[in-house]
């Protein structure tokens, strides 16, 4: 956790215990008829969005700065804790009457107590409370603000392909985390992907810019009534990776507590076969994840598999070969994919291309080295992949 110095308050900004955005503030204004952030998502309601405003104090506790980003279940803001007196990230959610599910989670990490060398690798809660609204009560979360994610790093470079030493420290990294949710925790992420995976900030001055950024240059907002959407604040990674710190899993709304569960989950490009097929699943789930995602951090491709339906399960064949009849016996789901005798109904051709075939950058021994790190990940059968742990140890993974 980054332990920033205590914030020095200009006289201007500060009244009592907190201080105040200045009335000579001046935003650049929409029409009410542009559809602007969040109003473009589909099936977007303003009234289960909170209405903050840049300025306003949340919990007698929280100034709001400025707005990082959005989604479609909360919006996630810049702010300063009054009381610890350093920045903070506001994650708040939509009005919902179910219980929140990510801050079941962090509740659960934080209620363990065995210390664990990965656990600095997801991030954590701070602190959450309740604001509530005519429209319903919206559960608030607040984190330590992070600078960008994974996504964003492989979107700067022109071939959209992270080095390979790049790509080796992030996933070693990634699976001390999973090491921890997985056998401390006993939770499954179920959402590992490069959005997902989130730098934290070695350099207090940037989230001090981004305060000052705010006050000489409000962010463009529409205004509709009492409610004021504004624009999130873009952050230039390329110009302050001078603050890149080490990575986070983040992100833990789909997250589940146990280790053996059914139901669809993942994004279906990062789908394991079991969660596919209908099967139980659990943290192997997550390892398939981190086989997909290296996949697409290491390749200028998207996404390894990266297809849907029967073109994604002939996918798996081209990488992994027939799955194992036994496998194919766990559940009557496999049917509708293979025949009573384990052979593809080719509702989708099998590509002709492998796992081989989609690196190509890396050569001789190191690529083999690669592949063989790779198979660790993508088997057919979850217990035939590698643990979080085991991973940690592969040959590629701490070549230099």
């Amino acid at each position: 956790m980054i332990h920033l110095p205590r914030r020095t308050f200009s006289p201007l900004c500060r009244v009592s215990s907190f201080y105040f955005v200045p009335k000579t503030r001046f935003f650049a204004t929409l029409e009410q008829t542009t559809k602007f952030e969040e109003e473009q998502l589909p099936h977007y309601d303003a009234n289960v969005y909170y209405p903050v405003h840049i300025g306003h104090l949340l919990h007698q506790r929280y100034q709001v700065l400025s707005k990082l980003c959005f989604g479609a279940t909360s919006t996630v803001w810049f702010a300063m804790d009054l009381q610890e007196h350093n920045y903070v990230a506001l994650k708040i959610c939509i009005s919902s009457s179910r219980p929140n599910r990510e801050v079941e989670v962090l509740r659960h990490l934080a209620a363990i107590e065995i210390e664990h060398t990965g656990s600095v690798f997801i991030r954590t809660m701070k602190d959450t409370f309740e604001v509530e609204e005519p429209t319903g009560r919206h559960q608030c979360l607040v984190q330590e603000p992070l600078l960008a994610s994974l996504a964003d790093l492989r979107g700067l470079l022109k071939d959209r392909r992270l080095p390979e030493q790049v790509v080796k420290t992030a996933m070693q990294q990634v699976f001390a985390g999973l090491d921890y949710l997985h056998t401390q925790s006993h939770v499954v992420h179920t959402d590992l992907q490069a959005t997902n995976i989130l730098f934290t900030c070695e350099d207090p001055t940037i989230f001090e810019d981004w305060e000052r950024v705010e006050q000489e240059d409000p962010s463009p907002c529409k205004v509709d009534g009492n409610r004021v959407i504004y624009q999130s604040r873009e952050f230039n990674l390329l110009q302050n990776m001078r603050g890149v710190g080490r990575c986070v899993i983040a992100d833990l709304g789909a997250a589940r507590i146990g280790l053996v569960h059914e139901g669809f989950i993942q994004p279906r490009l990062y789908r394991a076969p079991e969660v596919t097929l209908c099967m139980p699943w659990g943290p192997p789930a997550d390892i398939w994840n981190a086989g997909v995602l290296v996949c697409g951090l290491s390749n200028s491709v998207t996404d390894c598999c990266h297809h849907c339906g029967h073109d994604m399960l002939a996918e798996m064949i081209a990488f992994m070969g027939a799955p194992p009849s036994d496998f194919l016996e766990r559940a009557d789901e496999t049917l509708t994919y293979w025949n009573m005798e384990g052979q593809w109904r080719s509702f989708a051709d099998i590509p002709s291309y492998g796992l081989e075939d989609i690196e190509v950058c890396l050569e001789g021994e190191n690529k083999q080295s690669f592949i063989r790190f790779m198979r660790k990940m993508l088997q057919w059968k979850p217990e035939h992949r590698s643990t979080a742990s085991e991973l940690l140890q592969d040959e590629w993974l701490n070549t230099e």
